[in-house]
């Protein structure tokens, strides 16, 4: 009888470890390129290319999932069963809310290109699939960081989608525009038509003023498709609208829907 009441004691314990394992993976699953990766690919090339592999794994995954649970069981150690109770609750909570808040932020999927390239144990992908991910919420030192370190400013996801289409979404930090371009992006069809659907006109500026005819065979090879592209509806204003299509149709860019 004692044997089972302990064992029963320690049931609603065990029953709060399976269930963080779930959140857990979730989050793993969700920020391990947001998180470790980023840090990782900026590491010495040597920890770096075995850290990233190991991350990238499913087993790292199941660890992690793992660790979470089995992490759970400290609540009691130092906390009442109040407390423990509620952290029980609440952590799982939030682990489930961060992930789909990392999850969020993929609005372009391009997390699975820095998966795929780094299962394959290829550093330099790794770090040039970082690149063109970064365009979309990170910062201008770290693409400068990733660039010194090897990555091409002209790299390609599998979809053809650049570091500079990334850097071309709306929000993003005109600087990284500038830091790609400076250290040799070249801008294209696919990229400028990202940049007037998100109605952004300092990126445009930026990519035409880098080409050595003011813009006139970028916008031969795809400046149709971008002043279709700046029709949608965002909240960029009816005036940068209109500058966008002014420099467009002044170097020859004329709309599919006049057809």
């Amino acid at each position: 009888m004692l044997k089972m009441q302990r064992r029963l004691r320690h049931t609603p314990k065990i029953l709060v470890a399976l269930t963080w394992i779930l959140p857990g993976y979730f989050f793993c699953l969700m920020t391990r390129v947001g998180l470790l990766l980023t840090w990782l690919a900026v590491l010495p090339d040597w920890l770096a290319q075995t850290a990233i592999s190991f991350v990238a794994t499913p087993g790292f995954l199941v660890l992690g999932s793992m660790f979470v649970g089995l992490s759970s069981l400290l609540l009691w150690y130092r906390l009442s069963n109040r407390w423990a109770t509620i952290f029980a609750i609440m952590i799982p909570f939030l682990l489930l809310c961060g992930g789909a808040v990392f999850a969020g932020t993929d609005t372009q999927g391009l997390q699975q290109y820095v998966i795929a390239a780094a299962q394959r144990g290829d550093l330099k992908g790794t770090r040039e699939q970082l690149l063109i991910q970064n365009g979309l919420s990170g910062t201008a030192n770290y693409s400068k960081t990733l660039i010194e370190m090897g990555a091409d400013p002209n790299a390609r996801d599998p979809d053809g989608r650049s570091p500079l289409f990334g850097a071309s979404y709306e929000g993003g930090d005109p600087e990284i525009v500038k830091l790609l371009l400076k250290s040799g992006a070249k801008p294209d069809a696919r990229a400028l038509e990202q940049a007037a659907a998100w109605g952004r006109l300092d990126a445009i500026k930026l990519m035409i003023a880098a080409t050595p005819d003011d813009g006139k065979t970028l916008v031969a090879e795809g400046g149709n498709q971008a002043l279709d592209a700046n029709r949608v509806h965002t909240r960029t204003s009816t005036e940068d609208r209109a500058q966008i299509a002014q420099m467009l149709i002044a170097r020859g860019a004329k709309s599919n829907y006049q057809k």
